[in-house]
C-alpha cells in the first residue's frame, strides 16, 4: 500500500551523520593511564624546601666586635697628653724658679775667694808704701796718710764689691742659663712624650682597622661557602621532588612522537539523540582535544 509521493527508499531529510575519531584502543588506554598518574602526582604536595640564608660567620661577629670598639687610641692619647701637661708644667715652674742660697752657691766661682785675697793683698801692699812714705817725710799718723789709707781703703771695698757683683751675676747667669737648659729638656721630653703616644694611638687604629678587613675577608669567604652549600642542598632536595613530574612528561613526550595510529568509526544517527550519547560525545570531543595539545 503506498500513501501519495514519496521516495520509499530515501533516507529522511533531517538525518544527521557523525564521525568519531579515537586512537587505538591500547594507546587510549595508555594515555589514561598517565592522565590518571599525573592527576594523582599532581594532588601531592610538594614542600619544596625554603631558601635559607647563611648567617654571619665567627670571623664577621667577631669583626663587627671589633668594629665596635670605638676610641682604641684614647688611652695612649690621654696619657701622652698627660705626660706632655707634666713635662709643660715642669718646665714652666723650672724657667720661673728663683735660686735658693745653697743653690745659688753651687753657681759661684770657687776661686772667687781667692781673687779677694788677691785684692786685700793688693791693698795691703798700698797701705804699706803709703805708710813708709808718711814715715820718710815725717808725717806719719798725720791726716795726709789718713786721707790716703781711707782712700785705699773705699778703693779696696769698691773693687770687692765688684768683685762679688760680677761673681753674683755669672752665678745668676749659669743659674738661669741651667734652668733653661732644663726647661727646654722638660719641653723636648714632653714633646717627644706626646709623639710617642700619638704614634702608639695611629698604629693601635691601624692595627684594628687591617684585623677588621681581614676577619671580613675570611668571613665573608666562609659565608660564601656555606651559602653555596646551602644552594646545593636546596636544588638537589627541588631536583628530587620535581624527578616524578619530569618522568611524566619524558612519557608525555613520547607519546606525544608516537606515529598515527587512530581509526575511524563511522554512525549514522537519527536527529533525537539520547542525553547519553550527547554525553559520551562531548567527552570524547575533549579528550580528542587535550590528546592533540
Amino acid at each position: 500500500m503506498s500513501s501519495g509521493g514519496g521516495g520509499g527508499g530515501s533516507a529522511p531529510a533531517n538525518t544527521t551523520n557523525v564521525q568519531t575519531i579515537r586512537e587505538a584502543p591500547e594507546i587510549e588506554a595508555r594515555r589514561l593511564g598517565l592522565m590518571d598518574e599525573a592527576k594523582r602526582v599532581a594532588a601531592q604536595p610538594l614542600n619544596l624546601p625554603a631558601f635559607q640564608t647563611a648567617g654571619l660567620t665567627t670571623e664577621q661577629q667577631a669583626a663587627a666586635a671589633l668594629a665596635g670598639q670605638t676610641g682604641v687610641g684614647i688611652p695612649s692619647i690621654t696619657g701622652a697628653q698627660t705626660a706632655a701637661g707634666q713635662y709643660g708644667t715642669g718646665a714652666t715652674q723650672a724657667a720661673a724658679m728663683t735660686p735658693t742660697s745653697q743653690q745659688f752657691q753651687q753657681y759661684l766661682n770657687p776661686y772667687q775667694s781667692y781673687i779677694i785675697d788677691e785684692i786685700n793683698r793688693q791693698a795691703a801692699i798700698g797701705q804699706q808704701a803709703t805708710a813708709a812714705q808718711a814715715i820718710q817725710s815725717g808725717a806719719f799718723g798725720g791726716g795726709r796718710e789718713g786721707i790716703q789709707l781711707a782712700e785705699q781703703e773705699r778703693a779696696r771695698l769698691g773693687k770687692i764689691g765688684e768683685s762679688q757683683e760680677a761673681a753674683f751675676r755669672g752665678a745668676l747667669g749659669a743659674f738661669q742659663q741651667g734652668q733653661a737648659l732644663q726647661a727646654q729638656t722638660q719641653l723636648g721630653a714632653g714633646q717627644l712624650q706626646a709623639q710617642t703616644g700619638l704614634g702608639a694611638a695611629e698604629a693601635l687604629m691601624r692595627g684594628q682597622a687591617q684585623d677588621i678587613t681581614a676577619l671580613g675577608q675570611v668571613g665573608a669567604t666562609a659565608q660564601a661557602t656555606e651559602q653555596a652549600r646551602l644552594d646545593a642542598a636546596r636544588q638537589t632536595t627541588e631536583r628530587g621532588i620535581q624527578d616524578p613530574y619530569t618522568r611524566l612528561s619524558f612519557i608525555s613526550d613520547i607519546q606525544r612522537g608516537v606515529p598515527s595510529s587512530q581509526q575511524s568509526i563511522g554512525q549514522t544517527a537519527a536527529p533525537t539523540t539520547s542525553p547519553a550519547a550527547q554525553a559520551i560525545g562531548t567527552g570524547l570531543g575533549a579528550f580528542a582535544a587535550f590528546a592533540g595539545k
